[in-house]
């Protein structure tokens, strides 16, 4: 199970970079012909403000860049702790480490994920288009539970190097 684990974020991570790859492309065609972007808007909504709604645009992409590196953060500490628990390391300070800058890392997603939101209330308030966005509770808890985590984390570690030094 752990293989296939280390797999799947292997190539979630290798994913999430073809991703960011693909934003950045799209950031990069997007600055170069702006006009085709506001002919398009023109085209399909003349009385919106295509200006303002292409730097709505932008600001979306650029917002990618953060949460990749977020998500890479991410796979690469799940991926460390997989291999730490393969070599018989489960309740290490280490992983305890890792679970905390998971539970911030995580905490920054939804950061920008509000950011996400406000966007998309804006894109829909000019628009007239409903762009779907709702706030993640469960994402809220899991950075909760990632920092409880780590912290039952630190005091099995302490417990098990009591455990050895008694023995």
């Amino acid at each position: 199970m752990l293989r296939w684990s280390r797999r799947l974020l292997m190539g979630l991570n290798i994913l999430n970079w073809v991703f960011l790859a693909l934003f950045l492309i799209a950031l990069v065609a997007v600055s170069l012909r702006p006009d085709l972007v506001l002919d398009a808007i023109a085209g399909a909504k003349p009385a919106i403000d295509g200006g303002y709604m292409l730097d709505l645009f932008r600001i979306t992409l650029l917002l990618c860049i953060p949460v990749a590196i977020a998500a890479h953060a991410i796979f690469t500490r799940l991926i460390a702790m997989i291999d730490a628990t393969k070599a018989g390391a489960a309740f290490t300070l280490d992983n305890a480490r890792r679970l905390r800058a998971i539970g911030w890392w995580l905490l920054a997603t939804q950061v920008i994920d509000a950011a996400y939101g406000w966007l998309s209330l804006e894109m829909s308030r000019i628009s007239g288009e409903v762009f779907g966005w709702q706030p993640s509770l469960t994402a809220w808890l899991a950075v909760l539970l990632l920092f409880v985590l780590a912290r039952i984390f630190e005091q099995g570690a302490a417990m098990r190097e009591e455990l050895e030094q008694t023995i």
